[in-house]
């Protein structure tokens, strides 16, 4: 029995390590034809900005870093931007916030709502690429 237990334990390692390679594998293997619609009706794989004020970018998302890319929900770190507008759109002052953010309801290729995460940044369930 005692010669059993280093070959037993050699084996159930070994196991460990091939299903854990098969899980990073799987995991860093994201599906590039998933795309989301962008301002002026681009298609984009993973992009690094997400505008969702299409016509005067007055709010958005900037440096968007994703991970889990091409599944049903995809998510991201993000900062944040938005002018509030006072007194005029014009002469307003942009504040950014860090924030996480998720792409969803993924149909065929294409993820099509937006929705902030573990934040209060007022946004909802928008669709992207609204204009």
């Amino acid at each position: 029995m005692r010669n059993r237990i280093p070959h037993l334990l050699l084996a159930l390692l070994t196991v460990l390590a091939l299903g854990g390679l098969w899980l990073s594998v799987a995991q860093a293997s994201p599906n590039k034809d998933v795309k989301v619609l962008l301002c002026g009706h681009q298609l984009a794989y993973a992009p690094n900005e997400v505008m969702i004020a299409c016509a005067d970018g007055n709010y958005g998302f900037s440096h968007v870093r994703w991970f889990d890319w091409g599944r049903s929900t995809a998510y991201a770190h993000a900062t944040m931007f938005r002018n509030d507008c006072t007194p005029t759109c014009a002469a307003g002052k942009f504040t950014t916030t860090p924030v996480e953010i998720e792409l969803y309801d993924l149909s065929g290729n294409r993820y099509h709502t937006l929705n902030g995460v573990g934040f209060n940044a007022g946004l909802d369930n928008r669709p992207v690429a609204m204009n």
